[in-house]
């Protein structure tokens, strides 16, 4: 025992003679600066994470791989830091359930020397996990805990014959499964989900109940067919009581009201959303893209007459290039376009029914990593504010996709931004040399992901800000765009209604229009964007995080 103590402090102290290394240090100091908004950020985060390191040396017997060990803790620490500094927006996670399955198992293995015998019972515990509630509890009652029949009719408040037939019926359950239970394996169906949504996902989004794939095969089963617990615990061949908690879970979301499923009155459960799977998403999306040629010519010639209208926009910001302009509008514009598509089909293909109205909602799409999708997928993530900045209300959103990647979510708390704080104080311009060296770093920051731009000695935003009293002036620029589409937006809405009506659902036939959106509609834009590049509409972004699709929107 004293020479294992010692060879462990030996072990350690070596270990900590590798963190004692200036390029270590560096990198993770460089680690730390770059997801920090101020370098006293960052030297705390550094500090945290050493300190991290240090003890979880002092915890280990011994560190294989020191450096992944490092990065390993490292991560971990910045994941708490995040939680801490976005402590408004919290998620949860399950445990992995088979936990309380595999200690059952060992409890056994004190009890029962005979190896095959172990097994057996083992095998037994799982397969009683298989049967449904009612006929579990009577099971559990009468061969765990020992009652007797009369026992459990009392606990239950059921009659005697209720319990005999219960246990009648699951003997012979769990007899049939013990026989191939060792037999029989599967595998989750290599199903994953692209999930998107519209709307406030704060508090509504029942994304966030979906990240494991246990969790997106469980759902994606209940896609053609409604499917009963006990038709998914069979096909999954997961135990009764994971998928009756599972179930729960998608049917609950995030709200307790929408969730990726319902129950049926028959017990059964269906998925509550658009899922469909990529052969589909294609060939809805084909549905606007062959009319993308139409579409993109009349962007292009509505550019041509309203340029001079465009460019002389009461801005905040300084704005000279209409094609960097053209990012805070296309978006809206093909939002808009597909808004008026809805329109056509409300009033003229399905009059008699009254979508669904809700705070958030999601569709999904399933594919295989085989099939090597393509999303293309553009979305917008709006904040705001109010008595902020010196500023009533402060409102700003930025579009991602393929070209560019998003500033921030939905959710972001604007007051602990220091970027964007550093924007509205540079609304019209600010003189470098008023700022001190501390908001000089953030301003420099704020220059590096495009935010701000230097213009001689002032800094002044780069990204389009205006003021809220022409915010619909400003819309109305993306809207015009639209208004020669009438043809194009007639002969989609007759597709769409057609293809609609053969691929939804009944169910879910008061979601059209987030159909329409969320799963014909998407590459429409990306698709708009390339056009618009090649054709020199649309600026070409130097970088992925800059200001192209960014948008503030000011009250004083």
């Amino acid at each position: 025992m004293i020479e294992t103590k010692k060879r462990c402090n030996m072990e350690t102290n070596e270990t900590l003679k590798l963190l004692d290394d200036k390029n270590l240090l560096d990198k993770i100091y460089h680690f730390s600066y770059h997801r920090c908004n101020t370098s006293f950020e960052a030297e705390d985060l550094c500090s945290d994470i050493v300190l991290a390191v240090i003890s979880a040396i002092h915890k280990q017997k011994r560190i294989d791989n020191f450096y992944a060990f490092v990065w390993t803790v490292a991560r971990r620490v910045y994941a708490d830091y995040c939680e801490k500094r976005n402590s408004e927006r919290q998620v949860f996670s399950i445990e992995n359930s088979d936990l309380m399955l595999a200690s059952k198992e060992n409890e056994i293995e004190e009890f029962v020397e005979e190896v095959a015998e172990q097994e057996q019972i083992s095998r037994i515990f799982k397969e009683i996990a298989f049967l449904s509630k009612a006929y579990r509890e009577v099971m559990v009652m009468f061969y765990i805990d020992g009652l007797k029949v009369k026992e459990i009719a009392t606990r239950l408040n059921i009659n005697e014959t209720t319990v005999k037939q219960r246990l009648f019926s699951a003997r012979n359950t769990v007899r049939k499964e013990v026989k191939t239970m060792s037999e029989r394996t599967y595998v989750l169906k290599p199903i994953k989900l692209a999930i998107s949504g519209t709307g406030n996902p704060c508090g509504n989004d029942p994304r966030s109940k979906t990240e494991r794939m246990f969790s997106q095969n469980l759902i994606y089963l209940c896609k053609d067919k409604p499917k009963s617990a006990k038709e998914l615990s069979e096909e999954l061949c997961v135990p009764m009581p994971y998928i009756e908690e599972e179930l729960e879970i998608q049917c609950h979301g995030e709200n307790g009201k929408y969730g990726m499923l319902r129950k049926l009155e028959n017990g059964k459960y269906a998925v509550n959303i658009h899922l469909v799977d990529y052969d589909e998403y294609n060939q809805a999306n084909k549905i606007y893209e062959k009319h993308l040629p139409e579409f993109c010519e009349v962007i292009k010639n509505t550019l041509k007459q309203n340029g001079e209208k465009i460019l002389s926009f009461p801005y905040l910001s300084e704005q000279k290039d209409l094609r960097f302009i053209m990012w805070s509008l296309i978006s809206r514009t093909v939002w808009d376009f597909e808004k008026r598509i809805n329109k056509v089909l409300a009033d003229k293909y399905f009059a008699d029914i009254v979508p669904v109205n809700r705070p958030f909602s999601c569709v999904a799409v399933a594919f295989t990593d085989e099939q090597y999708p393509e999303f293309d997928f553009y979305g917008s993530e709006d904040i705001d504010a109010t008595s902020i900045g010196g500023y009533k209300s402060v409102f700003v959103s930025n579009i991602c996709g393929k070209r560019i990647d998003k500033h921030f979510h939905c959710g972001h708390n604007l007051s602990h931004d220091p970027k964007l704080l550093m924007v509205l104080r540079t609304i019209g311009g600010i003189a470098i040399d008023d700022l001190s060296e501390s908001e000089k770093e953030i301003a420099a920051k704020a220059l590096e992901c495009g935010y701000l731009r230097k213009n001689g000695n002032v800094i002044e935003p780069k990204i389009i800000v205006i003021d809220r009293k022409n915010d619909m002036d400003f819309y109305n620029l993306s809207f015009d765009f639209n208004n020669d589409m009438g043809t194009v937006i007639e002969q989609i809405a007759a597709e769409l209604s057609v293809f609609i009506k053969a691929h939804i659902p009944e169910h879910l036939m008061n979601e059209y229009q987030i159909y329409t959106q969320l799963i014909a509609g998407v590459r429409i834009l990306a698709k708009t964007i390339e056009e618009c590049i090649n054709e020199n509409l649309l600026v070409e972004p130097e970088n992925k995080v800059d200001a192209e699709g960014v948008l503030m929107i000011v009250e004083r």
